[in-house]
């Protein structure tokens, strides 16, 4: 008698079947994997554009707010929680833990920072870029939405 002939129906297929979990699990890491890789590596020089070449900075209108909360709620509540702290319903099941966005490290970013790590994601985590999904405007409003979970307002740091 095999191993497999020994279980029955629903507990071979449960063994064999990735759950919901680990499906999304791989599907982040491949999603991280066959992204476009790491940025490239930028020169002091490149750094220093004019104000005109540089990436815009995200509005902080009520408009803007609203809908960076919605595209929130659509696409970060899983992982990051509604509040923001990182415990999303999603939290436990990945490695690392999402960021808790109300700490003083997200307020400390800049804006250029945020919408970095929204365009990219950070690799060696489930966090992945969402440049290819949202536009740059939609992305700019998540930033207002998550400076405002962190407690920056119009005059927190920016660069």
């Amino acid at each position: 008698m095999t191993c497999a002939s020994s279980l029955s129906g629903a507990a071979l297929t449960a063994a064999l079947v990735p759950t919901g979990v680990g499906l999304a699990a791989a599907l982040a890491w491949l999603i991280t994997e066959l992204g476009p890789g790491e940025p490239p590596s930028v020169s002091a020089a490149e750094r220093e554009q004019p104000a005109d070449l540089a990436p815009r900075e995200a509005s902080v209108d009520p408009i803007a707010l609203e809908q960076g909360r919605v595209y929130y709620a659509q696409l970060c509540v899983s992982c990051h929680g509604v509040r923001g702290d990182g415990l999303g319903e999603w939290a436990y099941r990945v490695v690392p833990r999402p960021a808790n966005l109300t700490r003083t490290r997200t307020r400390n970013r800049s804006d250029a920072q945020l919408y970095e790590i929204i365009s990219n994601g950070l690799p060696g985590t489930a966090m992945i870029g969402w440049q290819r999904q949202l536009s740059e405007r939609q992305r700019q409003q998540l930033v207002v939405y998550v400076r405002h979970l962190s407690g920056g307002g119009p005059e927190a740091r920016r660069e």
